[in-house]
């Protein structure tokens, strides 16, 4: 999982006027997801998601809300 800084760094080494196609998920998304879907997760649990989500994630399927779902449905099951 990448921090910001670490983002930056990474953008850092393309010139100014390259193109990116870029989709950033936050903590903050899952936690509201989960407010969502009447699930209750701590700030550490959403942010243990993100992390599950970036290290799993299927480059041909990508990160949806299907996909948050899903990670926030399994967690609550593995974590009752």
């Amino acid at each position: 999982m990448a921090t910001k800084a670490e983002v930056v760094t990474r953008l850092n080494y393309h010139p100014d006027d390259e193109e990116f196609a870029v989709a950033i998920w936050v903590t903050d998304d899952v936690m509201e997801r989960a407010k969502e879907l009447k699930i209750k997760l701590t700030k550490a649990q959403a942010k243990e998601i993100i992390k599950r989500i970036d290290d799993k994630q299927d480059c041909s399927l990508g990160i949806s809300w299907d996909v948050i779902d899903c990670y926030i449905y399994d967690y609550e099951k593995v974590n009752r």
